[in-house]
């Protein structure tokens, strides 16, 4: 590993945020996370590590780039407590979960401070050699925290904390110490580690989740790719099958057989026992009532494509030739037909 990760970082070397207002430097830096912490309302402190113990979360890189920052959050159960210099901060390939892989980098003896968003940007207490650790678009790497004082059992003592919605699977781990890497949950974790990092996207755009004009969603693009698509970008890092709510469904002219024609989703219309004309289309494109073949006339030409198609299978009302819309194409579309020849169409 480069031997910068080895020098020692000061209190100065800690960018601190109070609050969890961005910190990104530029547009092009994009705060990766699984954690959902906002603000420290929620946050759950896990006094309950020895030294050599480690908290560990597995992040995805949005782009090819670089990890310019790391941050974690620090706090103690009342508050006030004193700055500690804690063991590490490793930063590792994904290995195989809940073990992380080779090592990357390792940034030693980092000064926590507690009740805020510690960052840390630099390898060298004097501040001239900044994190630089290159990413790709998709890749996974491990983030993880390495204590050098032990809190264990110590209700004043400060810690890393975990998010209070929920643990993400498979993406967070602790090192035990005895009996090393298991999953967080194991351990009764409840939430996910506020360990982030910041990767510079300088190199390229950050990819996320597209919502397509058919209510279709792609992967992977970038704002740019997503625009050219005529989509909605959801986010950096976003996914589609985490999209809440999901990918809002194109609405189009709804008709039904008896007549009238609604504005509505291919579902909804499926619901209200409609034919979907499809995406972006027009009532003013609905077959008027008693016209089967679509010709906006009722006329005799209606009595023989009724004809033609009679016994043919409807498996739902409005199947072709099905005038009256009752899933039967039969002699009562015939009738159906004559009541209302020469209505206006």
């Amino acid at each position: 590993m480069p031997s910068a990760a080895r020098r020692l970082f000061s209190s100065a070397a800690a960018i601190l945020a109070a609050g969890f207002c961005s910190t990104a430097a530029n547009a092009a830096e994009v705060e990766v996370k699984i954690d959902s912490l906002v603000g420290g309302a929620g946050a759950s402190v896990c006094a309950c590590f020895v030294a050599g113990e480690e908290a560990a979360v597995w992040l995805t890189s949005p782009c090819d780039g670089s990890i310019v920052a790391l941050q974690i959050f620090w706090r103690s159960q009342f508050g006030g407590a004193q700055q500690t210099i804690e063991d590490s901060i490793i930063i590792s390939q994904s290995g195989n979960y809940p073990t992380p892989g080779v090592i990357k980098d390792e940034l030693l003896a980092p000064v926590m401070t507690d009740g805020v968003m510690n960052e840390y940007r630099f390898e060298d207490q004097n501040q001239t050699i900044p994190i630089n650790i290159p990413v790709t678009s998709g890749e996974e790497f491990v983030v993880s925290f390495k204590f050098f004082n032990q809190n264990a059992g110590d209700i004043f003592a400060p810690s890393i904390v975990f998010d209070a919605d929920g643990i993400t699977p498979n993406k967070n781990a602790i090192k035990a110490n005895p009996g090393g890497w298991i999953r967080s949950e194991d351990a009764g974790v409840t939430g996910d580690w506020v360990i982030r990092a910041i990767i510079d996207c300088a190199a390229g755009d950050p990819t996320g989740a597209c919502c397509l004009p058919d209510g279709s969603c792609a992967d992977g693009l970038t704002a740019a790719q997503c625009a050219a698509q005529s989509g909605v970008f959801q986010g950096a890092l976003s996914t589609c099958g985490t999209l809440n709510p999901p990918c809002p469904q194109p609405t189009g002219a709804c008709c039904f057989s008896g007549g009238g024609c609604l504005d509505l989703t291919d579902a909804d219309c499926t619901t209200a026992s409609g034919s979907w004309l499809g995406a972006n289309t027009d009532c003013a494109d609905c077959a008027c009532d008693g016209d089967p073949n679509g010709d906006f006339t009722v006329d005799v030409n209606d009595i023989s494509y009724v004809l033609f198609r009679l016994g043919d299978p409807c498996p739902a009302p409005g199947c072709d030739g099905d005038a009256n819309g009752d899933g039967t194409v039969d002699v009562n579309d015939i009738s159906y037909v004559l009541f209302r020849l020469g209505n206006p169409c």
